[in-house]
């Protein structure tokens, strides 16, 4: 799985917490080009991908939407401080989840485990 945000203590918060669940490799990008250069060599590996909304070059709706063209049964979340039009959301129909800042930890986990219920459906907090 990948973490994207251009905030790179939240990228790594959330990177290194995510790490902890069972045997997720969790890569962190502060980059979104280089977040989905990565996801093109090595799509297979991923499950799901958590993205900021806000970043330069490429925004969060951008990037999930590529993801998706590339590979549909990757996970997705977005993740936002702003308000999020839900028309926008039901329209690009490249997000599976979108959650608002702040967000703890244990509601991050728990919406991980969420979309990947099988992966994760043995841990307990």
């Amino acid at each position: 799985m990948s973490v994207v945000d251009d905030e790179h203590d939240i990228m790594s918060l959330f990177s290194d917490a995510l790490s902890e669940l069972g045997d997720a490799s969790v890569y962190g990008f502060i980059d979104s080009t280089l977040a989905l250069k990565h996801f093109k060599l090595h799509q297979l590996d991923y499950s799901l991908i958590i993205s900021d909304y806000r970043m330069p070059t490429m925004d969060g709706i951008e990037l999930l939407k590529k993801v998706k063209a590339i590979n549909s049964s990757v996970k997705t979340i977005l993740i936002s401080a702003f308000d999020i039009d839900e028309k926008l959301f039901e329209e690009c129909k490249c997000i599976d989840k979108i959650l608002q800042k702040p967000i703890t930890i244990p509601e991050l986990i728990n919406e991980v485990e969420v979309l990947l219920p099988n992966r994760y459906d043995c841990l307990t907090h």
